[in-house]
């Protein structure tokens, strides 16, 4: 059944509605999300969706809190230990925003057939396995149901987005030369295409010189990669800070990879990989706050289909206070 914005909710968002207009949150208004994995990155996300006015959202996760999980996700307190993390992380969702309808589902994500994730308008995963991410992002694809996958490892985090075939519009004022004229606005109706996880992770770069390369994509870009591979190779598992037979595996990836890719090998080199394993399981405050909530806009953007969204791969280095955009095709030389 589709929700029409009432005048409460119309003073409610009367900023929103200024930014992006009234049919933008309409679409948000009537739209259901679901964010997969209940941890510090995807506690920003729902904060920042649930704010918004988004129609409905569901949680999905199937693991109950640690006393770890207190140190960065807000929505937990000390006597959620124990308790399955979506219900904890739901109560404190409903009280930002009593409009948003939060629903939890406990079941774990690799038991949900590809059909489940068809109901939704956006799909995000955090926390995922390579294996499920994939699996899900060809599942979102076959039903044109928007996906984003995202994650924080330490000072490091990534957002990717797959959205298949994506239609917006893009609106430019155009200032006159008379000054009592009021700016002229145009609205231009433009679509993009996006490609899939798999396709990004064999993509073909033709040795190009190291400088050249940078100005295409960020080495953390081949660093999460060989992240991913390890995780394949180690039935999921993240590489242990304290094992040095892990670094040897991911470097021996990293050649493998690079290799593959028609990369120079010195391109990501040892001590970003260090540093990534470093942190690899951390979850930073801060850093989950600045990757979350571009994820967060992002979705926004994509449901309203105003403006351009994410295309298609956002990585955030917190070391060099860096955070970019990158365009990766399967032929990007």
């Amino acid at each position: 059944m589709e929700h029409k914005i009432t005048e409460d909710e119309a003073a409610l968002y009367d900023r929103q509605i200024r930014l992006w207009g009234l049919e933008a949150q309409h679409r948000m208004r009537n739209a259901s999300i679901l964010v997969a994995g209940m941890r510090a990155l995807s506690n920003e996300v729902c904060k920042n969706i649930v704010l918004a006015g988004v129609g409905s959202i569901t949680i999905l996760e199937h693991e109950t809190v640690t006393e770890e999980d207190l140190g960065a996700q807000f929505f937990l307190r000390q006597e959620d230990i124990g308790r399955n993390r979506g219900e904890a992380a739901a109560e404190k969702a409903r009280l930002l925003n009593p409009r948003v309808n939060v629903i939890v589902d406990k079941e774990d994500i690799a038991q949900k057939p590809t059909s489940y994730f068809s109901q939704f308008n956006v799909v995000c995963l955090t926390g995922c396995s390579p294996e499920q991410t994939i699996r899900i992002d060809d599942a979102c694809r076959e039903t044109k149901t928007g996906f984003y996958t995202a994650g924080v490892h330490g000072f490091f985090g990534y957002v990717f987005c797959d959205l298949t075939h994506h239609e917006y519009r893009e609106e430019i004022k155009e200032t006159s030369l008379d000054k009592g004229k009021e700016p002229e606005t145009t609205t231009s109706h433009l679509s993009q295409d996006y490609d899939s996880l798999a396709s990004t992770l064999e993509t073909s770069w033709g040795y190009p010189k190291p400088k050249a390369l940078k100005r295409k994509v960020s080495p953390l870009f081949f660093a999460i990669q060989i992240l991913w591979l390890f995780q394949l190779a180690h039935g999921g598992r993240l590489p242990q800070v304290s094992s040095q037979d892990d670094l040897e595996a991911l470097f021996k990836l990293r050649d493998e990879r690079l290799q593959s890719a028609q990369v120079d090998g010195g391109f990501v080199d040892n001590d970003l990989l260090q540093t990534l394993v470093g942190t690899v399981s951390a979850e930073i405050a801060p850093v989950c706050a600045i990757v979350g909530g571009f994820l967060a806009q992002d979705i926004l953007k994509t449901l309203s289909g105003k403006d351009a969204p994410l295309l298609n791969y956002f990585l955030y280095n917190g070391i060099e206070g860096t955070g970019l955009v990158h365009h990766v095709q399967k032929k990007n030389a």
